[in-house]
This record gives structure tokens, sequence and C-alpha cells, in this order.
């Protein structure tokens, strides 16, 4: 059994004469929990919509499992998708909304203890008999996972669903999704447009921008060794040298001169709670950003104020080329 459970093959999609999705080319493994990440635009969407079958590819192959998609209707692929807004039916109860899926599936047997399955799957035993609404925005998010997973689809596919619901809930909902996808092991495509989501939930990342991929790796080489321009200011490496990025939180302030420091005046400052994010104006005027930690012990760093001469330091070994 391959250890690719998706692959595109050089897929191009256009609307009109705007390319969508330029000259993919994608393997996703069987049981990663994979993340499309990228701002409004950059094609992550389409790529989940050609998976689904929602779209074709112009040119190029979409290959699930080892099969060829081109001529596999959206009703026939081993996939389902979670949308952003649920899609509950809502004059159907939750074990109604859980069960949909299989009054189309004549071959599944014990549906009562799979729905049942399902439902303590996402924490919602006890709960069949309500309606949407009468459910919280994170219970509606359980739903609808239940709903999809219910089928035992080879890939779901997650098109921003934790968007909807407010930050603190968003959070617990995502410890709930990673755990709830190893748990059942199978692949998870999921869409976003948040860095630290992508960071919170992924095994691995594809960062796109324009209908391409810029980079593809795991989480940590993507946000510790961005590859190109575009991914280091997504994933909030702002300091640009020639030839290559420090992120904030690898430089040091500094109230006296060092050693390879270079000098700076501070332009200003925002707390964070458990950061502090700093602007410095070098004397040849760029601006760094450097982002310290907040220990709960004043120092001379905490007490610097704007105008005040300071130092940033960085190691060479947090220096990030790029092509």
């Amino acid at each position: 059994m391959s250890d690719v459970i998706l692959r595109f093959d050089a897929v191009e999609k256009h609307f009109d004469a705007t390319p969508a999705v330029h000259g993919v080319t994608l393997d996703i493994r069987r049981g990663e929990f994979f993340a499309l990440l990228g701002p409004s635009g950059c094609g992550k969407t389409t790529l989940l919509r050609l998976i689904a079958g929602f779209e074709q590819p112009d040119t190029g192959r979409v290959i699930l499992d080892g099969v060829d998609m081109a001529r596999v209707p959206a009703n026939e692929r081993p996939v389902n998708t979670v949308f952003q807004h649920y899609a509950l039916f809502p004059h159907l109860t939750v074990t109604e909304n859980v069960a949909f899926g299989l009054r189309y599936q004549s071959k599944i047997q014990n549906s009562e203890s799979r729905i049942e399955e399902m439902l303590q799957l996402v924490r919602m035993e006890g709960l069949g008999d309500r309606k949407p609404d009468q459910l919280s925005g994170g219970q509606k998010q359980r739903v609808a996972l239940a709903r999809a997973l219910i089928l035992h689809p080879k890939v779901l596919l997650l098109d921003e669903p934790l968007a909807a619901l407010d930050v603190k809930l968003r959070k617990e909902m995502q410890m709930e999704l990673k755990t709830l996808q190893r748990r059942v092991g199978i692949t998870f495509v999921f869409v976003t447009h948040d860095q630290e989501e992508a960071l919170t939930l992924a095994d691995r990342v594809a960062v796109m921008n324009l209908g391409k991929v810029e980079q593809v790796g795991t989480t940590e080489e993507v946000f510790e060794r961005p590859k190109t321009k575009f991914v280091a200011e997504f994933m909030g490496a702002v300091n640009f040298f020639d030839g290559f990025v420090v992120r904030p939180e690898k430089m040091r302030l500094r109230v006296t001169a060092v050693e390879g420091a270079v000098e700076a005046k501070v332009e200003g400052k925002v707390y964070q709670g458990g950061t502090t994010r700093w602007l410095a104006r070098t004397m040849d005027g760029r601006l760094l950003t450097v982002i310290e930690q907040n220990d709960g012990v004043p120092d001379a760093v905490s007490r610097l104020k704007s105008g005040d001469r300071v130092w940033v330091k960085w190691e060479k070994r947090h220096e990030v080329p790029l092509q």
C-alpha cells in the first residue's frame, strides 16, 4: 500500500482567464493531518473542491488512493466534507443529521450502533434528540464531524470549519479535532488562512500563493526555515536582510553595546500578555521587530521607552537564507 493517499499531478484550474490553481504537484500522505494554508484567493479552497469533485481540473490529475478521479462523480468519491457553517439540516435531530448519509449506503449494517459510536466519538451522546437550533457552535461542529465520519471516508476535507467559532471555543475545538484525527486515523485535509491554527493542527503544511504552492513541509520546517520571502512574511518573520530573514522571537534587545549587535532606537512596544513586541529602527533606517518573553521580572529592557538607544542581537544560526 502506497504511503501517498492523495496526489495532485501538475493540476491547473482557471476561472475565465484567472488561474486559480497553477501547476500544483503535491502528495498528501495516508493518515496525516495536512493543512492548505494561505491568504484569500490563493487557491486552497479550489484544491479542496477539486478533491471533492465539485470542480474538475483543466489539465493534470487528482489521484485518490491510486485512482484517477477524472471520471469519478462527486457522490461516488471516498471523501466527505465539513464546511465552515456546518450545513446541518435544521428540521432534523442530531441523530437524523448524523445518519443522513447512511440512507444512501444500503450495504451498511447495524446503522444504529454506528450512529451511537459516532455520537460517543464526538462527545454528543445523550443529545441525539436535539435540533441544531438547540446546540452551541461547538456542538454543531461535532455533529457535522460525526456526519462526515460515519461513512469512513478515505479523506476528510475541512473547509475552515472553525472560523465561525469565538476565540476560546476555537482553541478548544482545535485540540479536539487533532485528538479526533489521531483516534480515527483518517487523512484530514484542512483549509485555513490562520497560521497559528495550521501550526497547532497539522503534521505538514502547504503554503499557497497566487494558485501555486510556495513551500511544503512539516510545521516546524515552514515556520523555522521558510524558503521564500512570501512564506517568511506570511509566517510572521518580518525582519529581512540581504539574502536572509530572522524571526522576531530569535532576536534580543540589549541596553548596552555588545559584539555583533545592531544599534537602533526604540520606536514602540506592544504588550501581548506572555510577550512584548518591540519596534526598533536601525541607524540605516531598517525597522526591526523583536519579541521578548515576559517573565514577570522587571529589567532594563522592560523599562525602555520610545526614542531610547538600544542594540539588537541575534545568533548567526538563526539567519534563514531565502530563495
